[in-house]
């Protein structure tokens, strides 16, 4: 395993650059040690946070941008995502799937998915009142 610090990647919120930014994260999960059969779900659980930032946080304008800063720490990979918004959901968000009339939405789902998969997930507003995903992976 070699031990990854400080990599940052800021991207403008345009949907097109998912694919691309998707093989990177790959490329850190393994290169971080994480396991062939874990990296898919480690970089869908970072990409659907990304995407909830540039859709929600950011409003879909590509003048705004999404930093994904990654560290590797021994025992774990930390990813903190911020966006331009400077939305903090509350804190049941992402632990249950909709209710009642929410039940069938085929929307807000991300956070859902990317805590299922991520081994921990929480939001908070950064030091400059920003929006701010944090994201735990374990390494082996």
């Amino acid at each position: 395993m070699i031990l990854l610090k400080g990599i940052t990647l800021t991207i403008p919120s345009d949907e097109s650059l998912l694919e691309t930014i998707q093989v990177f994260i790959e490329k850190v999960g393994c290169t971080a040690g994480v396991s062939k059969d874990d990296v898919t779900s480690l970089s869908i659980a970072v990409m659907e946070v990304v995407k909830n930032g540039m859709e929600h946080g950011n409003q879909g304008d590509p003048e705004k941008s999404v930093t994904i800063s990654i560290d590797a720490f021994p025992g774990r990979l930390q990813f903190l995502i911020d966006d331009c918004g400077s939305w903090k959901p509350d804190s049941e968000l992402g632990h249950r799937p909709g209710e009642g009339e929410d039940l069938m939405s085929t929307r807000g789902r991300g956070v859902l998915i990317a805590r299922n998969l991520s081994r921990w997930l929480d939001y908070s507003l950064n030091p400059e009142g920003k929006t701010r995903a944090t994201l735990i992976w374990p390494l082996n």
